[in-house]
């Protein structure tokens, strides 16, 4: 073979290399996103994953597939999933989040905020971000919080109207320390039941009542199996969109950002959609015979539940000045 025909093999041979490369570079990236609630476009698990697949798609080459309802586990399994690889990014309840990071369980004490807007200020400000950035230990890359939304209580066997008529209620909690404070504090008896078992455990008798968003009630037809609502608002029910840490590492400075970004965005959005529906599910409740106290005695539930602020002084003293910084920030609230 000529000198010549040597350099065209080697010039084609280049040029294919090159051409593999840069197919390899710019093909999008496809990403799976999982989460344990329905499809629905005012629940605010499923907002906010569309959302952040709508900005990713329009301001990279990131491709969101949106898996719903339990398709890839539950919340520990997809949480367990994500820093394997098995799945990207998931939308998951904060509960099962501070199995990781025990520390973001302090959004979840009892009656901390005083409105959404003072808990909106801690949730986008320096707080909120440092505790997404202690999630970096397990991991994952916080992307922002968003709402499972504000607690309220169901029961069946009486109306919730104090403190006292909490007293030796079988309460379904999940298993989180501060959920499971709170619950003894107030007097019941606390029973952790898995979310998937909730309808059977309430039917059954196993549980007297729960404490859970209204969009739970309406999406689980609690109104067959509970009689009394009590609108306590007394725990934000908390949620995070997290990533898997090693396949943010890997993306380009400019990429990072965009993906931060559109992970706040897209909690706001979430936690707007959802709220706008709260109302909406509890009139549902209504109509189909639920009693609902709109004016429950929140003074006395405060006071039972302050013993739960003491003790996590003692168990968990690195809390205390992140509280103290909420309490101050709602001030202004």
């Amino acid at each position: 073979m000529n000198c010549r025909g040597s350099r065209f093999i080697l010039f084609v041979t280049v040029i294919t290399l090159v051409l593999l490369c840069a197919g390899q570079a710019f093909a999008a990236q496809k990403w799976k996103l999982g989460h344990v609630a329905l499809p629905d476009a005012d629940n605010s698990y499923h907002a906010t994953a569309m959302k952040f697949k709508e900005l990713l798609a329009e301001k990279t080459d990131i491709k969101v597939m949106v898996f719903p309802q339990r398709q890839l586990g539950d919340d520990r399994e997809m949480l367990e999933g994500v820093p394997t690889g098995l799945l990207e990014v998931t939308a998951a309840t904060l509960g099962p989040i501070s199995a990781f990071e025990p520390k973001v369980g302090l959004l979840e004490l009892p009656f901390l905020f005083n409105n959404l807007d003072h808990l909106d200020a801690v949730l986008d400000g320096s707080i909120g971000r440092d505790l997404l950035n202690g999630l970096e230990k397990a991991d994952y890359k916080g992307l922002g919080f968003f709402d499972d939304g504000i607690n309220n209580i169901t029961n069946s066997k009486h109306a919730i109207h104090s403190s006292a008529d909490f007293k030796g209620l079988q309460m379904r909690t999940i298993e989180a320390p501060v959920r499971i404070a709170v619950s003894k504090s107030l007097g019941a008896n606390p029973v952790p039941v898995a979310y998937s078992e909730l309808y059977t455990a309430l039917q059954t008798g196993v549980v007297d009542g729960q404490s859970n968003p209204n969009w739970v009630i309406s999406s689980r037809s609690l109104w067959e199996v509970q009689k009394y609502v009590s609108v306590t608002n007394h725990i934000w029910g908390g949620a995070a969109l997290v990533m898997n840490l090693e396949k943010f590492n890997a993306l380009s400075a400019e990429d990072q950002k965009i993906v931060l970004a559109a992970g706040q965005e897209a909690c706001q959005h979430g936690r707007k959609m959802g709220r706008d529906a709260e109302a909406m599910h509890l009139q549902k409740a209504i109509d189909h015979g639920m009693i609902v106290d709109k004016n429950p005695d929140l003074a006395s539930m405060r006071k039972a539940t302050s013993s739960v602020y003491k003790n996590i002084y003692i168990d968990q003293p690195t809390w205390k000045p992140i509280i103290e910084k909420i309490n101050q920030i709602g001030q202004k609230f």
